[in-house]
C-alpha cells in the first residue's frame, strides 16, 4: 500500500504521544502527496495537523520547522551526538562508482523506496547498509548520495564523539541518537563505526567498551523497520562478529578501477580537463578517490591562477609524482641519487621532461646528470 510507511509512523507517534514523530511524518506525506499532484489532500492533511496540535495546547510558534532540527547532546560535553545536513535531489557532489558497486547501491535504494512491496511479500527488514574499505574511496559521500536520492536529511553520527568522557553515559547517548533518528524521516549515518563495533574479544578493551557493543547491537535491533541506517569503517577487521549480521547489505569500497578513475578526473575537472588522460589514469593506480579530487583541485587552481583555460596532463602527473612519491622528492639525497632513484621506481612516469618539471632544472641538466650516473656505473 502506498504511503504504509509514513501512515505506520504518524499512527505509531499518536499511540505513544510522541507530537513531534507525528508532526514530522504528516509533514512528510504531505510533501509526498503534493509531489504525486494530491495537492488539495495535502494542504487538508497540514490543516487538520496544524488544527489537532493547536486544539491539544501545542505551541506552533515554538515549533521547529524540519530544516532546523536540533540533534540531542551529550550531558557532559554539551557537544551534539549528530550532525544535521539536508543533501537534497540536487547534492551535487555524486560519489563515482565502478558498476558492481553501482548495481549494489541502487539495490539499496530500491530496497527502501518499494518497503511497502517488500513488507507485502512478508520480507519486511530494516535498511541498512555498512561501508567498508580504506580511507579516501567515497564511503562519506555515498552515504550523502543516498540520503539525497531518497531527499532524505542525513544525521551524522561520528561514533568516537558518542564515546562520552564518562563511560556510563556512552549507552545513553547511543539512546538518545537512535530514538531521535526514529522519530523523523532520516538516513542515520554512523561514521567511524569501529569506534563503538569492536569486537568483544578485544584484550585492550575496558569492559564498560564492551557493555556499549551490546547497548549498540541492542540499539539497531529496536530500530524501526523503516528507520534507515549506514555505517562506515575504515577498519572492518575491528569489528565484532555480532554487528556484521545486523545489516543487510554490505559494500566494500576500494581504490577505484581504471574507468572509474578516469571518470573521476573528467568530473573533478570538468572544463579544465585535458583531451588524452590515458598517462594520468595509469599512473593513478591504488589512489583513492579523495586523492585523484585533491589532485584534479590543485592542477585547476594553478590553471586558473594562470589565467589558464585547460590543464595539461603533465601538471597532472606532477600532482600525482608529488603525492606518490614525495618521499624521494622531498629527501635530504644529492640531487643525481633522487633522479636515479625515480628513474628506477617508475621510468615510465619520470620522463626527462617530468624531471625537469619536478626539480626546476633544464632538460639538458637533468640528461647530463642521468648520463653521469650510468657512465660511473
Amino acid at each position: 500500500m502506498k504511503y504504509a510507511r509514513e501512515l505506520s509512523k504518524i499512527i505509531e507517534g499518536g499511540v505513544l504521544g510522541k507530537i513531534n514523530q507525528v508532526k514530522a511524518y504528516t509533514e512528510f506525506l504531505a510533501d509526498k502527496l503534493e509531489s504525486d499532484g494530491e495537492h488539495k489532500i495535502a494542504k487538508r492533511l497540514r490543516t487538520s495537523m496544524s488544527d489537532s496540535l493547536l486544539a491539544s495546547g501545542y505551541n506552533l510558534a515554538s515549533a521547529q520547522p524540519a530544516s532546523q532540527l536540533r540533534a540531542p547532546v551529550d550531558k557532559d560535553s554539551h557537544m551534539a551526538l549528530a550532525d544535521i545536513t539536508y543533501p537534497g535531489s540536487n547534492h551535487s557532489g555524486m560519489a563515482v562508482l565502478d558498476a558492481t558497486t553501482k548495481a549494489q547501491v541502487d539495490e539499496f535504494i530500491s530496497f527502501v523506496l518499494k518497503a511497502e512491496k517488500l513488507a507485502d511479500a512478508g520480507l519486511s527488514s530494516a535498511p541498512s547498509l555498512l561501508l567498508y574499505g580504506p580511507p579516501g574511496c567515497g564511503k562519506t559521500l555515498l552515504a550523502h548520495n543516498v540520503a539525497a536520492q531518497l531527499e532524505l536529511p542525513l544525521f551524522t553520527a561520528r561514533c568516537d564523539s558518542l564515546v562520552s568522557s564518562l563511560l556510563g553515559s556512552t549507552s545513553k547517548n547511543i539512546r538518545s541518537l537512535f530514538d531521535f533518528a526514529s522519530q523523523q524521516p532520516c538516513v542515520l549515518f554512523l561514521d567511524e563505526f569501529d569506534a563503538l563495533a569492536k569486537a568483544r574479544d578485544d584484550q585492550h578493551e575496558l569492559g564498560e567498551l564492551k557493555r556499549v557493543v551490546v547497548s549498540l547491537l541492542q540499539n539497531i535491533d529496536a530500530l524501526p523497520k523503516d528507520t534507515i541506517i549506514i555505517a562506515a569503517t575504515n577498519h572492518e577487521q575491528l569489528l565484532d562478529p555480532a554487528v556484521w549480521r545486523r545489516f543487510e547489505l554490505r559494500i566494500k569500497l576500494n581504490a577505484p578501477d581504471s574507468v572509474t578513475r578516469e571518470q573521476i578526473y573528467r568530473n573533478e575537472l570538468a572544463e579544465f580537463s585535458p583531451s588524452k588522460l590515458q598517462k594520468t589514469v595509469e599512473h593513478s593506480v591504488g589512489l583513492s578517490g579523495a586523492i585523484i579530487a585533491q589532485i584534479c583541485v590543485a592542477a585547476k587552481r594553478k590553471a586558473i591562477l594562470n589565467d589558464e583555460n585547460q590543464t595539461t596532463e603533465q601538471e597532472l602527473l606532477y600532482r600525482i609524482a608529488m603525492v606518490r612519491y614525495s618521499n624521494v622528492i622531498e629527501s635530504e639525497k644529492e640531487a643525481t641519487d633522487k633522479l636515479v632513484e625515480l628513474k628506477n621506481l617508475n621510468s615510465e612516469l619520470f620522463t626527462v621532461r617530468l624531471l625537469s618539471k619536478i626539480f626546476g632544472m633544464s632538460t639538458g641538466k637533468i640528461s647530463n646528470l642521468l648520463n653521469r650516473d650510468e657512465n660511473e656505473q
